[in-house]
């Protein structure tokens, strides 16, 4: 009799044979399978497979293979898998978008989160491949797609996802159908206007001024009500994806800020929650509005400068650093394990949240922090200090000189490490998770492009770039794949309530 299950130890090794021979993958704990069969010995699951094709993509299929804990694991084949109904594993991956951000979240209820999306194909084919056969009749339901802030390295491949759905090949299309979108209220306008090019400070909609600050007053609930002609190029690419999938069932538009109490309650349970830090907002006239941020000192910054929670000289009025600064920050919390995700927050703003955090009005300490702005070095040390996390994750990823900003900066990398609460802290780069293994000498198959660019020394993505999270609120696991399917990087921790995480031995069946 078939039962469904998921993986009740931090992994466990699939084999086709009870006898140990021919492996083939490695599931984790909290993954979901169907328990075939079961001795004393092993346990026989169908699960899905991953098989790479001759052309590099990846197809995935159901199999059954054998779980055969060895003795030294001290494991027990009716321990290595716990009924459907009792899942407490929250999981957070955090998936190589390259130059972006790009987050699925999944509460043990099945409730799901995307956070950002990167600018190209890389996330929608990682969630087509999650969540296969899907259809206009038959979508995946996303509880909420929440935008950090309106940079197109952070939504522009959300809109890759509603393209996916005319992809000629059904392995790459996601059909999904998004409940709730938030954002922070700000959207980008054209940079030319009437063939004039448009002042830094009108980029971002109305504003007024109150004492020395500027501030912008023309905050966006519903992206649907904004005209074509006050967006700019990607924000109109993801009005019209956002049309088509409001036109499927309704969806809730909502501008988040700090001291919303309510935004969350969908997700929200006696056992996790997630809280709303930032934006700060002020108000004008009554109004909410956001400050006009500056240009932050000029580098290289090596230093205790960021270590301040005074404004410092923040100059100018930067559109670029305002919308990045006012990013989404939420905090999620499972039991005795939290999580903060920071979007591309800056130096400045940070201090803002810094100030709050020291007048106990928030809580920024955090297990597992997604640090902010791909490791750019505008950053806030005191911040940092005040998280002091014991796993940083920094999405970041080189694509071609245009977009290469140096990311991460070594002052930042060091800072992360020195804030930590624990003598040996976890820093990843989903760009250093991602394998990429060497072909040899190549041409592009474009005729026009192959003549330009002649034969190269090419290289190609063996395993996708996701740091992995599980935690049921009292444990904590972190790994990574690697090119060889045999290997895992992976570490445990024994969570606390008001102490630092204590390292556990992972449990390998």
């Amino acid at each position: 009799m078939s039962t469904r299950c998921v993986i009740n130890v931090d992994l466990a090794d699939v084999w086709k044979t009870p006898a140990r021979k021919d492996f083939l993958r490695t599931l984790a704990w909290g993954d979901e399978v169907v328990v075939v069969g079961q001795t004393a010995k092993h346990v026989e699951v169908e699960f899905v497979f991953y098989r790479q094709q001759k052309d590099g993509s990846v197809v995935s299929a159901k199999t059954t293979g054998y779980i055969c804990p060895s003795a030294s694991s001290k494991i027990k084949p009716a321990d290595v898998v716990t009924p459907f109904a009792n899942n407490t594993v929250l999981k957070v991956h955090f998936v190589d978008v390259q130059q972006g951000d790009g987050t699925l979240i999944e509460a043990p209820d099945g409730k799901t989160i995307l956070v950002d999306g990167g600018d190209n194909q890389l996330f929608a084919r990682y969630l087509a491949a999650r969540y296969r056969a899907t259809s206009d009749k038959n979508t995946k339901h996303i509880d909420c797609v929440l935008v950090t802030h309106g940079d197109a390295d952070h939504f522009a491949g959300l809109v890759e996802i509603y393209k996916s759905e005319q992809n000629k090949a059904q392995l790459k299309r996601l059909f999904m159908q998004p409940a709730r979108v938030y954002h922070n209220g700000l959207v980008k306008r054209p940079k030319k206007k009437n063939g004039k090019t448009v002042s830094e400070t009108d980029l971002l909609g109305p504003t007024a001024k109150s004492g020395k600050k500027l501030l912008l007053t023309g905050l966006v609930d519903d992206l649907l009500a904004v005209p074509d002609a006050e967006m700019n190029e990607p924000f109109r690419e993801w009005k019209e994806a956002l049309q088509h999938y409001h036109q499927r069932s309704r969806i809730e538009f909502r501008r988040l800020a700090f001291g919303d109490k309510t935004a969350f309650d969908f997700f929200n349970t006696k056992d996790w929650r997630i809280e709303l830090l930032g934006p700060i907002t002020e108000k004008v006239a009554g109004k909410a509005a956001l400050r006009f941020l500056g240009e932050p000192p000029r580098g290289p910054r090596v230093g205790q400068e960021s270590l301040s929670t005074e404004e410092a000289n923040f100059g100018g009025a930067s559109a670029s650093h305002t919308i990045n600064g006012h990013s989404i920050v939420f905090r999620l919390v499972y039991g005795n394990c939290s999580f903060l995700f920071s979007g591309d927050l800056n130096d400045e703003a940070s201090r803002f949240l810094l100030r709050q955090h020291l007048a106990k009005k928030i809580n920024l300490e955090a297990d597992v922090f997604k640090v902010p702005h791909h490791g750019s070095a505008d950053f806030s040390g005191g911040f940092f200090n005040a998280v002091s996390p014991v796993v940083s994750v920094v999405s970041s990823g080189d694509e071609s000189s245009r977009k290469e900003y140096m990311h991460p900066r070594s002052t930042l990398m060091g800072a992360l490490g020195k804030s930590s609460r624990v003598a040996e802290p976890l820093i990843f780069v989903t760009e250093l998770v991602a394998f990429f293994q060497m072909e040899g000498w190549s041409r592009v198959t474009d005729v026009k492009k192959s003549k330009t660019r002649g034969t190269f020394f090419g290289f190609s993505r063996a395993a996708f770039g996701i740091v992995k999270t599980r935690t049921d609120g009292k444990r904590l696991f972190v790994y990574t794949d690697s090119g060889n399917v045999k290997m895992k990087e992976a570490y445990a921790y024994d969570l606390h309530s008001g102490k630092a995480p204590t390292p556990a031995p992972v449990r390998r069946a």
